[in-house]
Parts: structure tokens; C-alpha cells; sequence
């Protein structure tokens, strides 16, 4: 192999170790979701993660079950506490790693041959090979431009919910 050939695959495999070495936020739009509850009800949303804060917002539910219930109360367990919109706000992680992953260059394809003859020339014969689509890199843009609508359109349909969610606690709790 000659040292330009040598340079280029070093090269295109320090990219590649690079680019997958990416990592996710944990709270993947969380906030732009809060901001948008915010702004259209007067609640609290929070993820559940399995971290410290979620045993204050336990606590905060412990509490507010001890007394009776105004609708204001009832939304706010039901936004902290539903099951269903806490595997809603998985989501965002999942459109959050589509953005990422949007971004990156397809894995390179490494190929190695190993020969050992038994006639003349005797001898290793080894051949590698490293081979990438480079006509891909022309296509990141645009799929980083859709995986980001994708993204900004997962945090509306999560805020919907939450939002949806806090107006039927509301309207049933009224109803009873």
C-alpha cells in the first residue's frame, strides 16, 4: 500500500470511531414540553427517570392525596403520575436519537484476506480493504432537516397529550 492509501483508510477509520462516540441528552426536548404545558395550562409536568427528583414528585402526590382534591390537585397527579403519559415522553428520546443518528455517517465496511499458498510465490498474502458511502455524506443534510421536523412534531404530540390529558382529569373530575 502506498502512504496516501495508508493516510486515507487511518483517516476515514478516526471518523468513524469519532462520529460514533455520540451521545444523547437524557431529557431530550423535556424542556421545550414543559414550556409549552406551561404556557396553555398552569401545571407541572415532570418525566420520571429513575432519579432523586422523582421521589419529591412521589412525595408531592403522597400529600396532596391526604386532603380532598380540588380539580387543580386532580390534574396535577394525573399529569405527574399517569402511566401512559410517562411512556408518552419516551418519544422525545426516540426522535432526539433518530436527530442524532440523522447526523452520522454510515458504519465503513472492513474486509480482510488472509492466504497462504502452497505453490511458489510461498508466503502470507494479505489483503484488507475499507470501503465507505461517500455519497451518503450528500444526503446528512436532508435527513438531519426531516429528523429534526420529526423531533419538533414528537414534542407537539407530547405536549398535546399532557395538555388532553389535563382537560378530560378536568372534565371528570367535574363530572363526579
Amino acid at each position: 500500500m502506498n502512504p496516501l492509501t495508508i493516510r486515507f483508510v487511518l483517516t476515514t477509520t478516526g471518523l468513524g470511531i469519532l462520529g460514533g462516540c455520540t451521545t444523547v441528552p437524557r431529557e431530550a426536548g423535556f424542556g421545550d414540553v414543559e414550556k409549552l404545558v406551561a404556557e396553555r395550562t398552569t401545571m407541572r409536568v415532570h418525566w420520571n427517570q429513575g432519579t432523586t427528583a422523582d421521589q419529591a414528585v412521589e412525595e408531592v402526590i403522597r400529600a396532596s392525596l391526604q386532603a380532598e382534591l380540588t380539580a387543580d390537585q386532580a390534574v396535577q397527579i394525573a399529569l405527574l403520575n399517569n402511566r401512559n403519559l410517562q411512556a408518552i415522553y419516551e418519544e422525545l428520546g426516540i426522535a432526539q436519537a433518530d436527530l442524532v443518528q440523522a447526523g452520522l455517517l454510515k458504519n465503513p465496511v472492513f474486509d480482510g484476506l488472509f492466504r497462504f499458498p502452497d505453490r511458489a510465490p510461498r508466503g502470507p498474502n494479505v489483503e484488507l480493504s475499507v470501503t465507505q458511502d461517500f455519497i451518503d455524506i450528500l444526503f446528512i443534510p436532508a435527513r438531519k432537516k426531516l429528523a429534526a421536523s420529526q423531533f419538533e412534531a414528537a414534542k407537539l404530540h407530547v405536549a398535546a397529550s399532557v395538555v388532553n390529558l389535563a382537560a378530560e382529569v378536568r372534565s371528570a373530575y367535574y363530572r363526579l
